[in-house]
């Protein structure tokens, strides 16, 4: 365990100035592109949670590639991307503020010494700095400026209990078929990529938080895009991959 930093209401405004990241969208700045596990910073008060640096490297501190992909693809589209910058070992902002694995407090059974016995007060301070700009700024693209669909950009490892995943983009979804089931129809019409339905994770038994709040609690439509990392860990073939992902975003909402 650490100790919590003591802050200064001044010095908590500032690390919330630096949580997140905005391209504003030129062409289609109604679509919105998520990437709330893209960043690998943690605040500097908090000096990495007491982890080697390489830890924020790995799939355990940030959604490899996922940051470059949603810059890609808002460049493609001319679309809006929000882009969270802190760790996910900091705060997951796709989970609720109750929720363990928000500040989870070990990695593969390494324990992580800054997310040990966290108090009351402390858990208050880091989501005034992580989550609620990222929340404020959300909010301020998809209702003050209505929406027309928001699409969530994550990448996942390509092995899980010692086996490859055959799955290559997965599009998570639930309740709201407007958009996700024509996404996954849209991707799979060339055959490049083994795309999946609710794979390899299921929004429907996972108690999200993003699109839960910023896409069927205001009716936008709405999609979580889950990418095998592996395709998208170099630019070449994350260009790729962008290229066939924004023609099937902008077929399914043009």
């Amino acid at each position: 365990m650490t100790e919590s930093p003591q802050l200064c209401r001044e010095e908590i405004h500032a690390l919330a100035q630096e949580a997140v990241a905005v391209i504003v969208g030129t062409i289609h700045p109604e679509i919105v592109l998520l990437c709330e596990h893209g960043g690998r910073r943690v605040p500097a008060p908090w000096e990495d949670l007491g982890l080697s640096s390489a830890f924020f490297a790995t799939h355990y501190g940030h959604d490899i590639g996922a940051a470059e992909l949603t810059c890609t693809l808002a460049q493609q589209l001319g679309a809006t991307a929000i882009l969270g910058n802190y760790s996910r070992l900091f705060l997951d902002y796709n989970r609720k503020w109750s929720d363990p694995e928000c500040r989870r407090i070990e990695i593969g059974g390494i324990p992580i010494p800054g997310n040990l016995d966290v108090t009351e007060t402390e858990i208050e301070i880091r989501e005034v700095i992580a989550r609620a700009p990222v929340e404020a700024t959300i909010a301020r693209w998809t209702e003050q400026r209505s929406a027309e669909a928001v699409i969530s950009i994550h990448s996942f490892s390509p092995y899980w209990n010692n086996t490859k995943r055959s799955c290559e983009i997965g599009v998570m979804w639930r309740e709201d078929a407007r958009m996700a089931p024509r996404l996954i129809a849209e991707l799979s019409k060339r055959g490049t990529y083994v795309v999946r339905d609710n794979e390899p994770y299921d929004f429907r038994t996972s108690d999200w938080f993003t699109l839960q709040r910023h896409g069927l609690q205001i009716g936008v439509p709405c999609a979580y895009v889950e990418v095998r990392n592996d395709l998208i860990d170099v630019p070449a073939r994350a260009e790729a991959l962008a290229q066939q992902l924004g023609a099937a975003v902008l077929r399914i909402t043009g």
